[in-house]
């Protein structure tokens, strides 16, 4: 369900932070953070580390955001 880190899907969730909308408030509030922070730093590590902690994110609690996820990464 949760795609692997190395999909392409976690590339294009980084770069469409801004368009993403999801029902769960952790979650709205993570995308919030992680468009803040890559927002003020565009290097590719800390794309990489944003792409790292919603991963891990998604991973813990993807089964009260199964809908969320399937949406996202759909």
């Amino acid at each position: 369900m949760v795609p692997p880190k190395s999909d392409r899907k976690w590339t294009k969730f980084i770069s469409s932070l801004g368009s993403i909308k999801v029902n769960d408030l952790p979650a709205r509030m993570l995308i919030s953070r992680l468009k803040m922070k890559t927002a003020f730093d565009t290097s590719e590590a800390c794309k990489q580390q944003a792409i790292s902690d919603a991963y891990d994110f998604f991973m813990k609690n993807q089964v009260s955001l199964k809908e969320d996820i399937k949406q996202i990464f759909g």
